[in-house]
């Protein structure tokens, strides 16, 4: 930032939350757009907001936003807060208003491209029910494992910040074997049975450094970071196994789906997050030809 951008206005805290110190965390909420809910806590004195993970601190899922949008300068020593735009191709607007260098207020609402951020502050006791509540809007509650929407949001980010640090990233998709014969025989009641307790078996044999998604109906998907593809085979394979010595049983039927599974690894040549995810289905289609119940690179 060139001239009077290099300064961003910051002013006083609103006097209501005077004398509370670190109790109150300031917070950019979503209340319009594609991530409506999500909450970004500004607890660096300088953060980006844009729509590329690999120059943007604060990440917002929406074409209309420029890579790098707005800078939020915050000064919590001082309880100051203000933004500025970098010169956007849609501009930056708070409460309507369009801004070059503005102040920060509780309640103020940041427009960016399409998508709509109140600043805000929660307290602590705030701050963990939002974290509950984040937690339960983002995972299924069939499976426990997270949506697709929260998938499709947050993978894009894992796969630039691995490109970035130049780590290993795996990625997998993963369809059940035999289900639909179990749906058609047995009643879905049984079917959803299967899905669940696949579901649990995924999201149990995934190390904690990985990320698990249902993807819908009986398919799943799960990125491996910091995983070389040998060891997120030996992963996936563990899984893939596990699910075929599961007893699926329900009252006194007992049925035997499943599992198929592609794997594809981060490397030179993929050029996004999309032809990963492609190369991955593609595996997984290699595994089906195979005569399923594999894993397929």
């Amino acid at each position: 930032m060139n001239g009077s951008k290099t300064q961003t206005q910051i002013l006083s805290m609103p006097e209501a939350f005077r004398g509370k110190g670190g109790s109150r965390q300031p917070v950019l909420v979503v209340v319009q757009g594609e991530e409506i809910g999500r909450r970004y806590l500004l607890n660096e004195s300088r953060l980006v907001l844009g729509r590329d993970a690999e120059h943007a601190d604060l990440v917002v899922v929406d074409p209309s936003v420029s890579a790098r949008h707005a800078v939020i300068g915050v000064d919590l020593d001082g309880q100051r807060y203000g933004i500025v735009d970098l010169s956007s191709r849609n501009g930056t607007y708070v409460n309507g208003v369009r801004i070059e260098d503005g102040a920060l207020r509780d309640g103020d609402k940041v427009f960016v491209g399409g998508t709509v951020l109140k600043f805000t502050f929660h307290d602590s006791i705030e701050e963990q029910f939002h974290g509950e509540l984040d937690r339960l809007m983002h995972l299924d509650s069939l499976t426990g494992l997270y949506v697709r929407r929260w998938f499709d949001q947050e993978f894009p980010r894992a796969f630039e910040h691995a490109r970035k640090v130049d780590r290993p990233l795996c990625v997998a998709m993963m369809d059940m074997d035999g289900l639909k014969n179990v749906n058609d025989r047995f009643g879905h009641q049984l079917g959803s049975h299967c899905i669940a307790e696949t579901g649990r078996i995924i999201k149990v044999g995934l190390p904690a450094s990985a990320a698990g998604a249902r993807f819908g109906g009986d398919e799943f998907a799960a990125w491996l970071t910091d995983t070389a593809l040998d060891d997120a085979l030996d992963v996936l394979e563990a899984i893939r196994a596990r699910v075929q010595a599961f007893e699926f049983r329900r009252d006194s039927v007992v049925v035997e789906p499943t599992l198929s599974v592609g794997v594809a690894e981060l490397t030179r040549d993929v050029t996004g997050p999309e032809e990963l995810l492609r190369r991955a289905d593609d595996a997984l289609y290699r595994a089906k030809k195979k005569g399923r119940n594999t894993v397929a690179r």
